[in-house]
This record gives structure tokens, C-alpha cells and sequence, in this order.
């Protein structure tokens, strides 16, 4: 079982930063994310198993992706708030430390003391040990190794997430972050910190090229010891094969930095090299997490608690949509919606999204259903789109005013030849 205060760090990022509808829509995306999980993830000193850790920040990223946003600058907004002590869950944070306290005020390096609680802090990392530590002309310079049990089940790069855990105690304890932090090697396989944002090619000349453009050269874990003149007692290991990126590799879309240039990528163990100042102390190192422990009794976290019980209150909800074959009509909650081909829209937006979690869809993948558009030519589906989504959102129209079910999910246009479905609350969907 593992801390949840990362966790809790990027829920409350994600309350903070996004419409509770939003942050539905991420939590809809998996089952396996329930009220229970959300609670373990948001309250003070819980706990939550591994899997359910990978699960919550896969998901996170996989959505931010979606959405076109970057996941390292999501991270880094988690920092930047910690920084300000903005919103943190400073009485977790505060019993967090409680072991190491009377070591912090007896220091005469904050920041290099955090790194040596690491191993203690995070028991998600296995066989934590430093390769090398040195001082040199007023910095420490330091290499840390580290592996996970299970690599390959981290679907989304972890890279981000330590760098974001490792830099955030310092700014906590009232120092700055580390000047550089860079990683060495990574377990995370050269395709898979790719995170589907591009396609890897290799080559007979044994390098691996993007678009056409050489990024990466096959070489091996016993290089990057020998490049950054360090020991590793495990001979075997430095014979396996890796991947060493020759430039940084940037999602076009977003802008995130998915190959660092140097790393190498694939190794049997995460090697991270630190170069900071040394010695440096902060006399009150707890000050400002006891300041925002009193501040948040007051104000600032009462928008984050309202958002937390306004996504559980939505969670709960549930809505029951029928399809029937009879009549070919559809009801919401037992009250009629729409009928023929809207009705067969819906319908099959629903199948998927019952079936897979989906919600993006292509106007394409309609027009080819002879039900919905019988003339190919003219398949007009743009415009039966809008008659499902006119009924969804109901009429003003003092004449004939309909409710609407838009409280219960809504169809979004947001982009050329696509649309969104967003579900609002627990969607139940049958055909009779």
C-alpha cells in the first residue's frame, strides 16, 4: 500500500483547475475508478494499493492528452502550487514528515536530505541506492538508481512523476528545487515513454528515427555506467540492450518532452543524476506548512471541498436510457426523448460508449450505418446530429418548451467532422 499524498496533490489539481463535469469525464473513462477509490485518493492519510496509484495516473494522463494539454505542465502546476503553498493538504503533508523533523532541524543540507529520505518516503521504489555522491567547487553532484517491480505495466511515462515528487519536498520544507535533475537511464521502454504520440522506426544501421529523422542509436545499460563513470555491481545487466536518445523528442500537439536527449531508455534500473548547491539550510524548514495548516481552516479549502462533494454527488447519480426496437424510440428515466433515425443515433453512441468507455466519435463512422444515412451521396448527417442534440438540450420556446435531458449527458462539437460525449453521471443504457 502506498501514500496517497501525490495523489491528492493532482486530484486537487484537477478540482482546482477543471469544471467538476470535466473531472467526470476523466473519472468515467474506467470503471475501476469509483466514489470509494476517489475518497482513499482525497482524504488526509489514506492509503491506496499500487495498482489503483498506476491506474489514477495513467488515466490522468491519457486524458490531459486527449484534451490537447501537456502532462508536464500539469505537473509542473502541481509544483508552482506547492511553491506558493497554495491549497496543499498541509496536515498530510506535515504528518508525513513527522518521522524526520528533528533530522530537518539538525541539517546542514535540507535539500540533500530529502533526497536521503527518498527510499523511506517512497516504497514504490525498489532497490534505491546512490551510485555516486561527490561535492565539487560548492555543488552536489549525485547519482540516484532505483527500479519498479513492473515496468511494463506503467502505460504513461513515470519519469514526470518522480521528477514532480522528488522536486516538490525541498519547495515544502522551504527551499528551492534542485538546479538540475536529469535522467540517466529509464526502465520505461523507448516506445512506451513515447505515451502513442508518435511512431519509433528502427533501422538496419540499429538507430531508431521518428518522421524520418535519426533520434535514438541502439547501445546497451553498460554504456550509460561507463559515460557517466559510475559502478554497478550486477555484470550481467550492463550487457542489456537499450536504446540512447540522441535529442529530446516533443509532442508536436502539446508540446510535452516524451525522449529526453542522452537517456537511456530500457535499462534494468532508473539512474537520475542531481547537480545542486550544497548546504543549503532553512532555519524554519516546517514554518509555512504550519502557516497553511491555520490558513486552510479558514478559507482555501472550502472551494476544493464543495468541487470534491459536487464530483461524488454526480458520481452517485445515475440515469436510465432504453432503447426500444418496437417503435424505434428512446427514453430517458422512463420519459420518451426521440424517435426514429435521432433515436438510432443515440443508440449507437451509446452501444460504444457502454461497451468500451468511449466518447470521441467521427461523423464518418455514422454516415457508413445505411440506418441512420440510406442515400450515401447525400448522407446529411450533420443535421440529424443536430436534431439528436436539439432534443438532448431541450426548448426555451414558450410555445412548445421541452425539458431536456442535458443535466444527464450532452453532445459536444469540438472539431471538424467529430463530436464529444459527455456523460454527466452513471450512465445505464439497455435496448427492449
Amino acid at each position: 500500500m502506498l501514500s496517497n499524498l501525490f495523489l491528492q496533490l493532482t486530484h486537487i489539481e484537477l478540482l482546482i483547475s477543471y469544471p467538476v463535469k470535466d473531472v467526470l469525464s476523466l473519472v468515467k473513462r474506467d470503471p475501476r475508478i469509483d466514489v470509494k477509490m476517489l475518497n482513499d485518493i482525497y482524504f488526509e492519510d489514506s492509503f491506496v494499493d499500487e495498482s489503483s496509484h498506476r491506474l489514477i495516473m495513467n488515466s490522468v494522463v491519457s486524458w490531459l492528452y486527449d484534451r490537447g494539454e501537456n502532462p508536464d505542465a500539469f505537473v509542473q502546476r502541481i509544483i508552482d502550487r506547492c511553491a506558493t503553498f497554495e491549497a496543499i493538504p498541509a496536515r498530510s503533508v506535515l504528518r508525513s514528515y513527522l518521522p524526520y523533523i528533528s533530522q530537518f532541524y539538525a541539517t546542514e543540507d535540507v535539500r540533500q536530505l530529502c533526497l536521503d529520505i527518498i527510499p523511506k518516503r517512497y516504497t514504490l521504489l525498489k532497490s534505491p541506492k546512490f551510485l555516486r555522491r561527490e561535492l565539487v567547487d560548492g555543488n552536489r553532484k549525485e547519482y540516484f538508481s532505483f527500479r519498479f517491480d513492473t515496468p511494463g505495466a506503467l502505460v504513461t511515462n513515470p519519469m514526470r512523476w518522480f521528477s514532480g515528487l522528488v522536486q516538490i519536498g525541498p519547495i515544502l520544507l522551504n527551499t528551492q528545487p534542485y538546479e538540475c535533475m536529469e535522467f540517466k537511464a529509464s526502465q520505461t521502454s523507448f516506445v512506451e515513454a513515447l505515451e502513442n504520440c508518435a511512431t519509433a522506426e528502427k533501422r538496419d544501421d540499429e538507430c531508431v528515427y521518428i518522421n524520418g529523422r535519426k533520434v535514438a542509436v541502439y547501445s546497451t545499460f553498460g554504456d550509460c555506467i561507463a559515460e557517466n563513470g559510475l559502478e554497478w555491481d550486477v555484470e550481467a545487466e550492463k550487457g542489456m540492450s537499450c536504446i540512447k536518445a540522441l535529442e529530446d523528442v516533443v509532442d508536436e500537439k502539446t508540446g510535452s518532452v516524451l525522449i529526453h536527449k542522452d537517456c537511456f531508455y530500457g535499462a534494468p534500473a532508473s539512474v537520475v543524476f542531481f547537480d545542486y548547491k550544497a548546504n543549503v539550510v532553512a532555519p524554519e524548514p516546517f514554518n509555512k506548512l504550519m502557516s497553511a495548516v491555520v490558513k486552510q481552516e479558514f478559507d482555501s479549502w472550502a472551494p476544493i471541498q464543495k468541487a470534491q462533494e459536487q464530483l461524488l454527488e454526480a458520481m452517485n447519480d445515475s440515469v436510465t436510457i432504453i432503447y426500444y426496437k418496437s417503435d424505434d424510440s428512446i427514453s430517458v428515466n422512463n420519459k420518451h426523448l426521440m424517435r426514429n433515425v435521432p433515436a438510432r443515433i443515440l443508440r449507437n453512441l451509446l452501444r460504444e460508449y457502454t461497451a468500451t468507455g468511449r466518447e470521441e466519435y467521427e461523423n464518418r463512422e455514422f454516415k457508413r450505418d445505411p440506418a441512420i444515412c440510406m442515400d450515401p451521396l447525400r448522407p446529411n448527417f450533420e443535421s440529424r446530429l443536430n436534431r439528436v442534440i436539439a432534443h438532448i438540450n431541450g426548448s426555451d420556446d414558450p410555445s412548445r418548451p421541452t425539458e431536456g435531458v442535458k443535466k444527464f449527458f450532452e453532445i459536444e462539437r469540438h472539431r471538424r467532422g467529430g463530436f464529444r460525449f459527455v456523460p454527466k453521471c452513471k450512465i445505464i443504457f439497455r435496448e427492449e
